[in-house]
Formats: C-alpha cells, structure tokens, sequence
C-alpha cells in the first residue's frame, strides 16, 4: 500500500509541475505600486529591454506579483506564457541577466517539492560539494565537477547518491 501512495504522491507532483510548463518567475523587478495593473507590459518591457527577445502582450496569458513590493521597490512577478516556445525563448536568454544592476533573476515555475530541491543544491554548491545546477522544462540536473556527466535530480534519493558516489 505504501508504494502505491508513494507512486500517486510522485505522479501528482509531476502533474502539478507540467501544469507550471509555461510559466516563469521574474525575481528582482523594479516594480511601482501604480504598475500592479501592467505586469504585462512590465515584463514585455524586461523582455525586450535585457533579453533582446521582441514579445507583445497577446503572448502573455496572465502575469501578477507574488507578495508584496520589498523595500528596495523590487518584487517577483510570475508569468504564464500563451504556449510553450514564448516560454522557452525567453528562458533560453536568462543569462543576459547576469551583472544587471536590478539583479533581475528569472527561474522556472517550479513545484514546492522542486524548490526544495533547489535549495539544498544551492546549499550544497555554496560548500562546494557540487558544481552546478541548473532546470530544463521543470527537470533538475546538477553536476558534481565540471567534468562530470550531468545528473538528473528527481528527488531526495539522487541528491544522496550525489554526494555519497
């Protein structure tokens, strides 16, 4: 019995996660509490603007803030793209991003189970255990050198066999 929970458990969350497909998050937007109402524009703005990637309105399904603006007048944003590739074409050009002085970050729309994940990869990379790690299409991989293969991260059991093999 306890397998087949476990096997329902570990298809939903693959459920939850393919319903995210499209979706990206937006961490670190200058974002005005007059421009709640044009997250839209605002992220057609981000797109065009640091990811060179020539989007319009009408290729966004919906797109609000999760939170509140911070004090530094920065929030995060999530967005559902109308279809796969505007998605992908706009992950795809994230590391344009690296050295903006907004430190705008944008990341997949990830499960909680994911997210945890990623933070134990984060953590584990800051003490140099890992390399690297990165997402593709909601699947986790990292890499325990630069040399090594890439491995996929589905749950607590590869993270283990990560840092112990």
């Amino acid at each position: 019995m306890d397998g087949r929970v476990e096997s329902i458990e570990i298809d939903l969350e693959e459920l939850q996660q393919y319903g995210r497909r499209n979706s990206l998050r937006f961490h670190n937007v200058p974002l005005k509490k007059t421009e709640l109402g044009s997250t839209d524009d605002k992220i057609v703005g981000l797109c065009k603007s640091l990811l060179g990637v020539n989007i319009t309105v009408d290729d966004i399904d919906r797109s609000h803030i999760i939170g509140s603006i911070n004090k530094y007048g920065n929030a995060q944003l999530i967005c559902r793209f109308r279809n796969w590739k505007i998605k992908n074409s706009i992950f795809q050009q994230k590391r344009k991003l690296k050295n903006n002085p907004d430190k705008t970050v944008i990341t997949e729309d990830l499960t909680q189970y994911r997210q945890y994940l990623m933070k134990k990869l984060n953590d584990a990379r800051k003490r140099h255990e890992i390399d690297s790690f990165w997402t593709m299409d909601g699947h986790i991989f990292a890499k325990k050198t630069p040399e090594a293969t890439k491995k996929f991260i589905g749950g607590m059991e590869d993270l283990s066999e990560l840092f112990f093999f």
